[in-house]
């Protein structure tokens, strides 16, 4: 769940006051908050004392477990600990995976960012990728194509979609049919810049399937 804390903050202009920031942050049960963070107006404050508006740098965790992520964020400053503080998250993680019941089905890393712009950037670029994603569901309806499921947290780690397409009729060779596919759809629409980018890294090394193929999801 979403929780808020209450929080000691000082202003630049040297007042010290209270206020309720974000510290967990699930986008499932609170979907407008994913909003606020990309608007920039999350754990934003008004100092009572120059009534500055300002971004508050406090550590918090996001959650979005549809799509197998969990984001520990720390202020920028921190990042010079950053081997400490990674074997802390995971031990953290490990802690807290085992006493609540919805994170112990998780088999993914939690995911460590320094500063709100890299969580800011990676949301951004899988909204933009799900667009893709979304044009190929519909494509796929009217060329007959399959689709393979990838799990989400290991396509984010390879930097791929977790959702690519195969021509139906198999010709018994899965990546000839994954290659196939994707001309297919980028015959039919050839604006999707993250299938284009896909199609030509298989074609460059199409043995770097034998890894996205091992996370694909089972029906």
């Amino acid at each position: 769940m979403s929780i808020l804390s209450n929080c000691e903050i000082k202003c630049s202009c040297g007042e010290t006051f209270e206020a309720e920031l974000w510290k967990a942050v699930n986008v499932f049960d609170d979907p407008d908050l994913k909003e606020v963070i990309l608007s920039g107006r999350f754990n934003t404050v008004e100092c009572p004392k120059c009534h500055k508006i300002f971004y508050h740098e406090h550590f918090f965790i996001y959650q979005d477990l549809q799509n197998e992520m969990i984001a520990y964020i720390y202020p920028q400053a921190d990042k010079v600990m950053a081997a400490d503080i990674r074997k802390k998250m995971l031990s953290d993680f490990k802690t807290l995976s085992q006493g609540i019941e919805e994170l112990e089905k998780i088999d993914f890393e939690p995911i460590l960012y320094f500063g709100i712009e890299d969580l800011i950037n990676t949301i951004k670029n899988e909204d933009y990728i799900k667009d893709e994603i979304d044009i190929l569901n519909f494509i796929a309806k009217r060329i007959e194509l399959d689709l393979i499921k990838i799990k989400p947290a290991k396509a984010r780690n390879l930097c791929i979609l977790h959702t690519i397409p195969k021509t139906k009729k198999s010709t018994g060779d899965i990546k000839k049919d994954i290659v196939s596919g994707l001309e297919q759809l980028l015959e039919y629409n050839p604006n999707l810049v993250e299938y284009e980018n896909l199609l030509a890294r298989i074609k460059q090394n199409i043995s770097c399937l034998d890894e996205i193929l091992l996370h694909k999801k089972e029906k």
